[in-house]
C-alpha cells in the first residue's frame, strides 16, 4: 500500500509504525479529536469551572483548510481566573505599573515550530498572538495547515501584525522573533518591524531562576501563578505530532497544540502582570522571589531606593542561612556581589552615610577572616577617612592587612595589589598623611 497523501499534496515517506503508534496513544491521553471520545459540551474559558487549558470558545476558523491557512480565534472574558487572578486584574496591574496597553497595538505572542535548534530548517506553523478586545482578550492563532502555503501564512501574519507597535513574549527575541524574520526573508516578504519588544524572560530569570531552580514558563506558572498544568502536551513532542498530522492529515491531533499555545499566551499575561506587581510594589505579597534580582531590576529602572531595599533584604536572607557562614573561603562570593550592588544604588542616591553604615553593619558581622572581610574593612577605611576619621580608618586598614597577610599561601588569598594598596593606606595613615 502507498504512503497516504500529505496535506500539501506530496506523497509523505512512511513511518516506522511504532513511532506513530506513540503518537496517537499520547494524543488520545490528550484528548485530541479524531483519537478519542471527547465530552459533547467541553467547558470553555468564561465558565465558572475552567479547565487549566484554556479551549477557545468559540473556535472559529477564519480560512478554510483548502487555502492551507486557518485562522482560529478565541475570546476570554476579564472574569477569566487564571490561577490566583483574573485576566481584568493582571490587566490593571500592568497597567498600574505604568505601562500603556494600546488596545489596537499591543500583542503578546508565542510560536510552536517544528524544532528548537531555528535556522533556515525549522518551520514555524503555528502563531498565537493575544490582544485586548471587547470586554476581554482576543487569541487568534494562525496555523500553517500545507508547508506549500508558507507564503500566504506569512502574508497574513505580517497583515495582522502591521497594525501592533509592541511586542510581548517569552525569549522572544532570542527564538520566536528571529526565526520569523528569517522566515519572511526566505519567503522575500519585509519583516514587520515593531517598535518595543519586551521580552519577559530577562526578568524572570532575574526574579525566579534561583529561587525554582528553571525559569521555565510552565514552572512559574505553576509556582508564581498557581495554575499548574494538568494534561498539557510536552513542547519538545509538538514537532513531533505536527509532522504526524502532516503524513496523516488528522487536524485533530493539533488540538492539544492549539490548547497549549492558548495556555501559554494567558501565562504569558499573566506572568507581565507578575513582574509589574513585583517591579510596582517589591515589598508587598509575591512569592518567592530572588530579591537580588527584584533589587538589579529596579536599579536599572532607576528606582535606586527600591533597589536598595531588595538588596537589603536579599543581605538579610543571606545571613539566615547556613551556607555563608560555613567558613569556606568562597561562601562569601554571592553575598559580596549584592554588598556591592546595594552600596552603589546608595551611591547613586547620593546618600553617604548610608554607604557608611552600610560597610560597619557589615564589618560587624561575625568575621569571617576571609578575602572578601578583608575588602570590606578596606570599604570601612576609605568611608571613615572621608567622614575625617583618620584614626577610625587606620584601625580597618590595619586589621584588613593582618587579614590579607593571614591568607598568603591559602585556597583563596587577596589580589597582591590589593595587599600592596593596604601596606600603603597603612603606612600613610600612620604617619599622619591624606590624599
Amino acid at each position: 500500500m502507498s504512503p497516504p497523501d500529505a496535506p500539501d499534496g506530496s506523497t509523505a515517506s512512511p513511518t516506522p509504525a511504532g513511532v506513530d503508534a506513540g503518537i496517537r496513544m499520547r494524543l488520545r491521553r490528550l484528548g485530541a479529536a479524531g483519537t478519542a471520545r471527547r465530552a459533547a459540551h467541553p467547558p470553555g474559558p468564561d465558565r465558572a469551572a475552567a479547565p487549566l487549558i484554556p479551549r477557545p470558545t468559540p473556535a472559529r476558523p477564519a480560512s478554510a483548510a483548502g487555502d492551507g491557512v486557518e485562522v482560529v480565534r478565541a475570546r476570554y472574558s476579564l472574569a477569566h481566573r487564571h490561577g490566583h487572578s483574573a485576566i481584568g486584574e493582571s490587566l490593571d496591574a500592568i497597567a498600574a505599573h505604568g505601562e500603556e496597553i494600546d488596545p489596537g497595538r499591543t500583542v503578546w505572542l508565542d510560536t510552536e515550530t517544528t524544532g528548537l535548534a531555528g535556522g533556515t530548517g525549522t518551520y514555524v506553523f503555528l502563531v498565537g498572538l493575544a490582544s485586548l478586545g471587547e470586554g476581554g482578550i482576543v487569541i487568534e492563532q494562525f496555523l500553517l495547515r500545507r508547508l506549500s502555503a508558507e507564503g500566504r501564512f506569512l502574508a497574513m501574519l505580517q497583515e495582522r501584525l502591521a497594525r501592533a507597535r509592541r511586542l510581548v513574549t517569552f525569549n522572544g527575541q532570542r527564538f520566536d522573533w528571529p526565526l520569523l524574520e528569517a522566515r519572511f526573508v526566505l519567503a522575500r516578504l519585509r519583516p514587520t518591524p515593531v517598535d518595543a519588544h519586551t521580552d519577559l524572560i530577562h526578568s524572570a530569570r532575574r526574579l525566579w531562576h534561583r529561587v525554582l531552580g528553571t525559569h521555565r514558563l510552565s514552572a512559574i506558572e505553576a509556582a508564581v501563578l498557581g495554575a499548574p498544568r494538568a494534561g498539557d502536551i510536552q513542547g519538545w513532542e509538538i514537532p513531533q505530532v505536527y509532522v504526524h498530522y502532516l503524513r496523516t492529515a488528522d487536524r485533530g491531533a493539533l488540538e492539544p497544540v492549539l490548547a497549549h499555545n492558548r495556555t501559554d499566551l494567558v501565562a504569558l499575561l499573566g506572568l507581565h502582570a507578575a513582574v509589574a506587581r513585583v517591579l510596582s510594589n517589591p515589598p508587598g505579597p509575591h512569592g518567592p522571589i530572588d530579591w537580588e534580582g527584584a533589587g538589579v531590576l529596579l536599579g536599572r529602572r532607576g528606582d535606586h531606593a527600591q533597589a536598595a531595599r531588595c538588596f537589603e533584604r536579599a543581605l538579610d536572607e543571606a545571613d539566615r542561612r547556613e551556607e555563608w557562614i560555613q567558613g569556606n573561603p568562597f561562601d562569601g562570593r554571592d553575598r559580596w556581589r549584592i554588598l556591592r550592588r546595594c552600596v552603589r544604588e546608595y551611591r547613586l542616591m547620593g546618600a553617604a552615610r548610608r554607604v557608611r553604615e552600610r560597610w560597619e553593619k557589615e564589618v560587624s558581622r561575625p568575621p569571617q577572616r576571609d578575602r572578601y572581610h578583608a575588602q570590606a574593612l578596606m570599604e570601612v577605611s576609605r568611608a571613615r577617612e572621608a567622614a575625617l576619621d583618620d584614626r577610625g580608618a587606620g584601625v580597618a586598614a590595619a586589621e584588613a592587612l593582618a587579614i590579607a597577610r593571614s591568607l598568603d599561601g591559602s585556597r583563596a588569598p587577596c589580589p597582591p595589589l590589593f595587599v600592596e594598596r593596604l601596606r600603603r593606606r597603612v603606612a600613610r595613615l600612620a604617619a599622619g598623611g591624606r590624599r
